[in-house]
């Protein structure tokens, strides 16, 4: 068998007290497998005999006994020795985020998350994150620093469209207070989207900037690559890309969507990375949803027809060109870059 680290596999020549922060990273990320006896260049450590892999794999099961982490994750992890001798720790994503090493606590110290091949310390944002996941409260749910909202746009949308859908019906009241996904869609939202013409070298030649409810700005930008991103582009995966931006962003992080234009690609990027999905998950076409109520109210509005939907249809799109898009994504940050398409000599 070939050993090499991924984001979902972990490398360790023995067990130490650090393969506990591999576990924490794992549980609270997509989940994966840690190899104890093999060397970082995929070379096998040491064969042990019966006797030392019962006391090596005991370690492990003596961890789940004494509350270690917490929550306690033994649903989680199974343990195997394979025909190399080598112990395969098995960790599933877990359900219960933050999991947290006991003696640190849930903070910085004691939780970790998997990022590409490495584990990281998370953030106080990211751990409340996931705990909001968890308790399946989400962004969008909480009340609105600013209850003192108005939505034009969206009633002029609705006036258009020939429907009629309460606030409440939308998601945009709880106990009788505006949400955030209110504010989402109000026009005193005064998080905004921008664009940057940059040259070869990334040098901004020009700026332009959207504002008011995401339904004005989705509108206002679609208008803007309809006109200007004719040549070399496919039109339905920038719809595509500039949805996602705004659907699947993590609102409770401060930041303006982003279409950065150069003469060779258009970025899309958008605070936040994917939720509860691997960049190979998001590529077949699987969804999950970080706000599930917007993605709602943008169906109830048409643009789901418009659109269609998933990263599954960027890649078919992009394929039509001859092109394919890159993905960079972290836990705070999410880049979708559309290529051009090359001129043919």
């Amino acid at each position: 068998m070939r050993y090499y680290e991924s984001s979902t596999t972990e490398l360790k020549r023995e067990i130490t007290d650090e393969l506990k922060k591999e576990i924490i990273a794992f549980l609270n990320t997509h989940g994966g497998t840690i190899y104890v006896g093999v060397n970082d260049d995929g070379s096998i450590y040491y064969n042990l005999n019966q006797k030392e892999k019962d006391i090596e794999q005991t370690k492990i099961i003596n961890w789940l006994a004494n509350d270690v982490f917490s929550p306690n994750p033994k649903d989680f992890i199974t343990l195997e020795w394979n025909n190399d001798g080598v112990l395969e720790i098995h960790v599933a994503e877990g359900d219960s985020k933050p999991y947290y090493l006991t003696n640190e606590g849930c903070n910085p110290k004691g939780v970790f998350i998997r990022f590409e091949s490495s584990k990281l310390m998370a953030t106080s944002k990211e751990i409340k994150d996931m705990r909001l996941a968890s308790n399946k409260i989400f962004y969008e749910d909480e009340y609105s620093n600013n209850q003192n909202l108005h939505f034009t746009y969206l009633d002029k949308k609705q006036k258009e469209l020939g429907i009629n859908i309460s606030y409440h019906s939308l998601g945009f009241l709880r106990d009788d207070k505006w949400t955030n996904l209110a504010y989402l869609f109000s026009d005193e939202l005064n998080i905004k989207a921008k664009l940057y013409l940059v040259d070869l070298k990334n040098n901004i030649l020009r700026k332009k900037e959207w504002k008011g409810s995401i339904l004005k700005q989705v509108d206002e930008i679609i208008s803007y690559l309809e006109n200007n991103a004719k040549d070399g582009y496919s039109l339905d995966a920038l719809i595509e890309a500039l949805k996602n931006s705004f659907i699947h962003r993590n609102w409770s992080i401060r930041g303006n969507i982003k279409v950065e234009w150069s003469p060779s690609k258009i970025n899309f990027i958008s605070p936040g990375g994917f939720y509860h999905l691997t960049e190979e998950e998001a590529i077949t076409g699987k969804t999950s949803y970080r706000n599930p109520k917007l993605v709602k109210v943008f169906k109830q509005f048409g643009y789901s027809k418009q659109y269609k939907t998933g990263m599954s249809k960027i890649y078919s799109s992009c394929k039509e060109y001859n092109v394919e898009p890159v993905i960079i994504a972290t836990s705070n940050l999410y880049i979708l870059s559309i290529p051009k398409k090359k001129k043919q000599k």
